[in-house]
């Protein structure tokens, strides 16, 4: 049986408090200097500190005495009043519903969406047991209401089993309108990249879209642009994490192919010469598209491995255009699943190894056909 304990603004304080310890697992809370309320759940190895009413944005996270939180300019989450660049450092974001993505001039809506910061009406830590063992998760409501246009909650979930430095993300949503939600998602997942690390995926890598998208007048536009036609040629040249021989300023976003293990499961993970590496898991039955994500600045340095989704980063137009938009009846729910967090060296070995055996099948298998 399960035990959920609500929480609720007052709760939180600037000091930290803890509010609750069950074996390994330890749960605190906090406010941040500017009055944002933060949750750590902490296991024997390590924690993940979420955002419970700010979009149930994972700020922070450090397993196995790594902590690969992308670098920013921000040393703690920022009030957003308008979209998430206001505050933009996160490890992790929901992007969506209405709309995801990079808005043109002729798009209406925010970048990606209304629910990466979104204030949540409730908050809950549930403890709990199932099959792979204990657990404690971090979730909350997110009810999105327009008279006459929409009415859906958006409820994500982050759980921690006992012993576990990966963390299972359960992300559910429900159509309460008497009409269909239109709707899409991407789960924005943003490690910092490691020089001398490998890049290690279930993807096609001659299947890989890079997209020429340098704003114009950048400064560093014709870098960028030389390096980025290198890429369409040879998509290859980003598996080695160089920052002396690579260009990603600001950024270069990529469209990748996945495919499935035996288990409906994709797998990426950015092998760091210490052995250990970071992981990401999700299902392309669910989110076809892995958008992949590099900006190395100055200020900014993040790899967004791969970006589950289901539909392209470039905005409503552009995506309804293709036919990616998806709909979800009235009174269904869709859920989805990720998986994410750092692997050890000999976890990462048998990952390694389990990625070439699924390409090696593929490849052997198109070979043939």
């Amino acid at each position: 049986m399960n035990t959920r304990i609500n929480l609720y603004s007052g709760q939180f304080s600037e000091k930290e408090k803890v509010l609750l310890s069950n074996g390994e697992f330890t749960v605190t809370t906090f406010k941040y200097s500017n009055g944002i309320e933060a949750v750590t759940v902490k296991n024997s190895k390590g924690y993940v500190t979420i955002l419970p009413f700010m979009g149930q944005m994972i700020w922070d996270m450090e397993f196995l005495g790594h902590n690969m939180v992308m670098k920013s300019i921000y040393d703690e989450p920022q009030i957003c009043y308008d979209n998430y660049s206001e505050s933009y450092g996160c490890f992790l974001m929901h992007c969506g519903l209405r709309a995801m993505g990079n808005p043109t001039p002729e798009d209406t809506h925010k970048p990606h969406g209304e629910i990466p910061v979104a204030r949540y009406r409730e908050a809950y830590i549930i403890l709990g047991e199932d099959e792979k063992g204990k657990y404690i998760s971090l979730g909350g409501i997110y009810s999105h209401k327009i008279a006459f246009e929409v009415d859906y909650d958006f409820v994500p979930e982050c759980r921690l089993y006992e012993g576990a430095s990966i963390i299972d993300m359960i992300i559910s949503f429900t159509n309460n309108k008497d009409l269909p939600l239109e709707y899409f998602y991407l789960c924005h997942i943003n490690y910092r990249p490691v020089d001398g690390s490998k890049l290690i995926y279930t993807a096609d890598r001659k299947k890989i879209i890079t997209h020429a998208e340098v704003p114009e007048g950048y400064p560093l536009e014709k870098e960028t642009n030389a390096y980025i036609k290198k890429l369409q040629e040879d998509a290859s040249l980003m598996d080695t994490i160089d920052s002396t021989s690579q260009f990603y300023a600001p950024e270069i976003v990529f469209t990748c192919t996945y495919d499935a293990d035996e288990n409906g499961d994709a797998h990426t993970m950015q092998l760091m010469p210490d052995g250990y590496s970071c992981y990401v898991c999700h299902k392309p039955d669910e989110l076809p598209f892995g958008t992949r994500w590099i900006a190395r600045t100055k200020d900014e340095d993040a790899l967004g491995m791969v970006l589950p989704a289901t539909s392209s980063h470039k905005g409503y137009i552009y995506c309804k255009s293709q036919g990616q938009e998806r709909y979800l009846a009235s009174g269904e729910t869709m859920t989805y699943h990720i998986s994410t967090g750092i692997l050890s060296p000999e976890e990462s070995e048998r990952m390694k190894n389990k990625i070439q055996k699924v390409r090696g099948i593929i490849i052997w298998a198109n070979q043939t056909i």
